[in-house]
């Protein structure tokens, strides 16, 4: 996986768990959802273009979870992406991330184990955000 993907999917994970969000301007803050609308097809396109893109998937998921809070769609997104890859760490990661949002709390803890188990160095993300 290019680095630069990595770095993408994490920062939209930071976002969506609310790690990240005093970073987010609140005045315009109308304008910034225009923007984040925006993107929506972006999003969409790329697993359209590639549905068989476990990252795109995954990508695509982290921005519903960060878009407004549509968690369902964003639950659909990760499932796709682990059907297609289920050793896929951030997969796992992210879902853990949305299911921690919806305060499904040992559904998201499940996800968690299973992000270290493929990815050992995610432990340390994991523990940041669960506190």
């Amino acid at each position: 996986m290019k680095r630069s993907t990595l770095l993408l999917v994490l920062s939209l994970a930071l976002l969506g768990c609310g790690c990240a969000s005093h970073v987010l301007p609140e005045t315009n803050s109308s304008s910034f959802a225009d923007k984040v609308r925006g993107y929506q097809d972006y999003y969409d396109t790329i697993v359209i273009d590639d549905p068989l893109n476990a990252t795109g998937w995954c990508m695509r998921g982290n921005y519903y979870n960060d878009a407004f809070g549509q968690f369902d769609k964003a639950l659909e997104s990760f499932n796709r992406s682990l059907e297609l890859d289920p050793e896929y760490a951030y997969g796992w990661f992210s879902k853990g991330v949305t299911l921690q949002n919806l305060q499904r709390f040992d559904e998201a803890r499940a996800c968690f184990e299973k992000a270290v188990r493929y990815d050992t160095s995610l432990a340390r993300t994991i523990s940041r955000i669960r506190q």
